[in-house]
């Protein structure tokens, strides 16, 4: 874990993440638990934890399996340990300029929304801006981060007014 802290510290423009899938057949308690240890060890910016689902014609689906119920609750367990670490990468995130990709206009809020350096389509969080009006969705904007929101930035484009 020593080296991964260290390439972040040296880099901190690059994004550590990974996807893990839990009670995938023969799964223990114990394999779990290591599990634990190596994602708190290890702090990723990014992580989705997604419970194992069998697919037709593979030998795994032949396997004997975890409970489905244990395997989302494994996956949920995995989310809160993560929480802390993505909320403390978002708050790091305030006061700064991001480039953010100009997705859309949330109907409710009337902010735009957009991604940034860190942030994968359908998968992790998201930038809510406001002062948008001069830019057009599927641009690349400049948003100066002033908040979070449950993960999710908050911030205003920047506009050369």
């Amino acid at each position: 874990m020593e080296i991964i802290h260290k390439v972040k510290e040296k880099m901190p423009d690059i994004v550590l993440t990974t996807d893990i899938i839990v009670g995938f057949p023969g799964e223990t308690e114990e394999d779990f638990e290591a599990l634990c240890e190596f994602i708190k060890e290890t702090e990723f910016d990014r992580l989705g934890a997604f419970p194992y689902s069998p697919e037709d014609g593979t030998r795994a689906a032949l396997m004997e399996r975890v409970d489905s119920d244990v395997a989302q609750h494994r996956a949920e367990l995995i989310m809160g340990i993560q929480a802390d670490v993505m909320e403390e990468f978002s708050t790091n995130m305030i006061g700064e300029t991001l480039d953010v990709f100009f997705e859309d206009i949330d109907e409710k809020s009337g902010f735009g929304i957009g991604r940034c350096y860190a942030d994968s389509p359908d998968i992790d969080w998201q930038v809510f801006f406001d002062n948008w009006h001069s830019f057009t969705p599927g641009t690349i904007i400049p948003v100066f981060i002033r908040d979070t929101a449950e993960g999710n930035l908050i911030g205003s484009a920047v506009t050369e007014d």
